[in-house]
């Protein structure tokens, strides 16, 4: 239902007979020049240069209560600078690099491979374009309306000599009531600061990703220095068993089994090898390069730093750093302005209209200038009771999902801090018991089997030991550093740098 109000405030007399025909060809101009405005013939010339891009003009999110918003960039700039770029029909991605990475670098480190993803990786090229798009929501959210042009005559009325010429020429402008631009843009608001949680949550994942990414080559690399070193040991134990065969110490199935062993040190160098192809290539995708580029060794030895911190300071840091928490915090706060705006929406908006009209004619008088306004009737209250329970369950669901996320949270951090408590002892307990125990037992049977006391099998047993416990400690080490990796993210550590 809309209802209008017109006012009168000036009347002029008559124009004199001459001044009107005089004017019909001008007023005739002005009523067609609307006219193709309103078909959108209206040419807009073109910037000699190349303006300043809109994702780069400075962002003020920011909303002073009971205040008229501002817009963050004028529609000059933004016309400007859509018009100087050229949009191509097709777009095409960047390939992969071809130009290694780390060039230079004597041994490989976790930071290394953590800084460079965060500079190359496409993800947060991505998100951080769908940002900047959230972040020119807000301009849009506040915007009014554009203005209305309208405009008609009475064809019957062009060249009579009984009536003037009868026109009109409308202007009109929606205003919506008091508040809604305000709380659209506190939406846009919070749903660009959850899209800059996203980004957070993303580097976490990446950071993560990445340090995984660099612990998998760690390990590889390293059980491939315990296969080597196995492999010379076992050709040292042949070059001892022929020794003894020759001179009728040992049988000749001693020197069998040694080149048995030989051969399934072999297979599982082949494997190693395959296996440090793969970690390589997950480092060079993580960096946006080409998989199969080299990468310098990794360090050989890395050391975990003790977690000293309890479980409550470690929740409070998820708490106030974990992005996906601080995402649906936003997303509260959107749903909170929502159901505002859905309560505003019980009241009018307006319409301010102003016009010349020539229809109006008489002996004496003609009408010329009108003023009025128009507001909508909010009638349909069914509507808007109904678009107010839906603002209302979305904000009671997602504030149910923000305390399930929570608990969730403080899980996950409890659960990643028991885990890197338990390797920190087992890498202990490698350190000062297991390694040390198995490299005796090892030089012990060495020892026994030249004097002939034990069998090359007790032997070739107390050696497998050895390589099977320095495997186990570079992957009880790998796994350490993995779950340290899980409590910094789970904590959200890192997530804004």
């Amino acid at each position: 239902m809309i209802t209008e109000c017109f006012l009168q405030p000036l009347c002029w007399g008559r124009y004199r007979e001459n001044k009107m025909k005089s004017g019909k060809p001008l007023l005739l101009g002005l009523w067609i020049s609307s006219l193709g405005g309103l078909a959108g013939c209206v040419s807009v010339p073109l910037p000699k240069q190349n303006p300043t891009s809109v994702a780069s003009l400075p962002i003020n999110l920011s909303v002073e209560p009971e205040e008229s918003p501002k817009p963050l960039v004028t529609e000059a700039l933004i016309t400007e600078s859509l018009l100087s770029k050229e949009m191509p029909l097709e777009t095409h991605g960047d390939l992969p690099g071809t130009t290694p990475a780390f060039a230079g670098l004597g041994s490989l480190q976790a930071t290394d491979v953590v800084s460079e993803a965060l500079k190359r990786n496409q993800s947060l090229v991505a998100i951080s374009k769908a940002l900047e798009a959230a972040q020119s929501k807000y301009s849009q959210a506040i915007s009014l309306e554009d203005p209305s042009i309208g405009g008609w005559f009475a064809p019957g009325t062009i060249g009579s000599n009984q009536v003037d010429f009868a026109m009109r020429l409308e202007l009109s402008q929606k205003v919506p009531s008091r508040g809604k631009r305000q709380l659209r843009g506190e939406m846009a608001n919070a749903q660009a600061k959850a899209s800059e949680n996203d980004l957070g949550g993303l580097r976490l994942q990446l950071v993560e990703n990445a340090s995984n990414a660099f612990y998998d080559l760690y390990l590889v690399q390293r059980a491939m220095e315990v296969s080597e070193d196995t492999r010379k040991i076992l050709v040292e134990f042949r070059q001892n068993a022929e020794t003894r065969y020759r001179n009728g110490q040992t049988p000749q199935q001693d020197i069998l089994q040694a080149d048995v062993e030989l051969g399934l040190q072999k297979e599982k160098s082949i494997t190693l090898s395959r296996m440090q192809n793969v970690a390589k290539a997950r480092i060079n995708t993580l960096l946006h390069l080409e998989p199969d580029l080299a990468l310098p060794p990794s360090v050989k030895e890395i050391s975990l730093l003790p977690e000293n911190r309890n479980g409550e300071e470690l929740r409070q840091q998820a708490r106030a750093n974990r992005p996906d928490l601080l995402s649906l915090a936003e997303i509260v706060r959107a749903d909170e302005s929502a159901v505002l705006l859905a309560k505003r929406e019980f009241s009018p908006d307006y319409e301010a209209m102003a016009s010349y009209d020539s229809f109006w004619q008489g002996m004496d008088k003609q009408m010329q200038f009108q003023l009025g306004f128009r507001m909508n009737l909010p009638a349909r209250l069914a509507r808007r009771y109904a678009a107010l329970r839906e603002a209302q369950s979305k904000l009671a669901q997602h504030k149910a999902e923000y305390n399930q996320l929570v608990d969730q949270i403080h899980f996950q951090v409890q659960e990643s801090l028991e885990q890197v408590r338990e390797s920190g002892q087992i890498l202990e307990l490698f350190q000062k018991t297991t390694l040390k125990a198995t490299l005796a037992n090892a030089r012990e049977a060495q020892e026994s089997y030249i004097t002939g006391k034990v069998p090359f099998l007790t032997l070739v047993s107390a050696q497998k030991e050895q390589a099977m416990a320095r495997d186990r400690y570079y992957q009880a080490q790998a796994e350490a550093f993995r779950r340290k990796a899980g409590l910094d993210r789970a904590t959200g550590e890192g997530a804004s740098k």
